[in-house]
């Protein structure tokens, strides 16, 4: 059975994520313990015990959604040698994937989005912006809209950087801009809704933390990988070293395709998105009636996917919390 990952980015983050398997896996709970240490923070409390406020901020939502995504995927692949064929992760949640892909360590990967947040925080605070998720507007004429809006040179920015599907569109820019946006979208009869991050991401006021972040990643080590990655920034599947690093600069202040990259999944037996919140395995689910989706972010959910698989799922594991 060929087998897709998808891992979900910034703004799937909710308190308690990844508390259920925590509770019951021991694995999950040196992992926390493990990314604790490195990052001095306390993840335990900070995913179970903070507030949404504390969440959301770009630092603690993009290291703790890692954690909780490279938690799962570690009890899927270790317990149940549940193994894609082929990863992608939306925005972010590409460092996800390319952990499960084997091209970078748990350690790495922790540090490096960790630096990445702090320069894209760094980013938002000189050029402060937003991003809005819009329903039932084509992308053409959403894309007339924006350029209503979008003069860069003086600041003004309003871009489409996520496609998530032929019916879901993100826009990231500047705050007055986007306001505006929304009027306009909402005049069509188009619905809005405003997304769960600190900035404006993909767009061009990442620029500067993209040039910060391309010195840095020089210092990692990045492999070349054992399962090929669909990369966000060419919706191109993608396993040599190189590719992975200019893919993870190169996608700062670049459009997400997302709809695109899942193209190369729609074929698969199975689609499982691994990590917080199930939004896209939904997306998938609504446009592919007919297609084998799944979200694992409980326990519980892993039962449902051996039910998918048409297998029995091990009585000695399933039972074996520690």
């Amino acid at each position: 059975m060929k087998i897709g990952m998808i891992f979900p980015g910034q703004g799937s983050q909710y308190l308690g994520m990844g508390k259920d398997f925590f509770d019951s896996e021991r694995a999950v709970q040196e992992l926390f313990d493990f990314a604790s240490n490195c990052l001095d923070q306390n993840f335990v409390r900070l995913c179970f015990a903070s507030s949404e406020k504390e969440l959301q901020n770009t630092v603690n939502a993009q290291t703790s959604i890692f954690l909780v995504s490279a938690s799962i995927y570690k009890i899927l692949k270790d317990k149940y040698n549940i193994v894609p064929s082929i990863v992608a992760g939306h925005s972010l949640g590409e460092y996800s994937a390319i952990f499960a892909a084997n091209g970078i360590s748990f350690a790495d990967a922790l540090y490096l989005i960790k630096k990445r947040s702090l320069f894209m925080d760094k980013a938002t605070e000189e050029k402060p912006g937003t991003m809005i998720s819009v329903i039932g507007i084509p992308e053409m004429v959403l894309d007339g809209i924006c350029k209503r809006y979008h003069e860069p040179e003086s600041g003004k920015v309003a871009q489409i950087v996520n496609f998530n599907s032929p019916n879901q569109l993100v826009v990231s820019g500047t705050v007055f801009e986007l306001s505006q946006v929304e009027l306009d979208v909402k005049a069509i009869s188009g619905k809005v809704i405003p997304l769960n991050v600190a900035g404006a991401f993909h767009s061009k006021l990442m620029e500067d933390a993209a040039k910060e972040f391309a010195s840095y990643m020089l210092k990692v080590d990045f492999k070349d990988l054992d399962i090929s990655l669909i990369n966000n920034c060419d919706a191109k599947e993608i396993k040599m070293a190189n590719d992975v690093r200019d893919s993870l600069i190169k996608q700062l202040n670049s459009p997400v395709l997302w709809w695109q990259s899942m193209q190369h999944f729609k074929d698969l037996d199975l689609i499982i998105q691994v990590g917080p919140s199930d939004k896209l395995a939904r997306i998938l689910m609504r446009e592919w009636p007919d297609k084998k989706v799944i979200a694992i972010n409980k326990p519980v959910d892993i039962q449902n996917l051996f039910n998918l698989l048409d297998r029995k799922m091990p009585v000695d594991l399933s039972n074996n919390h520690n």
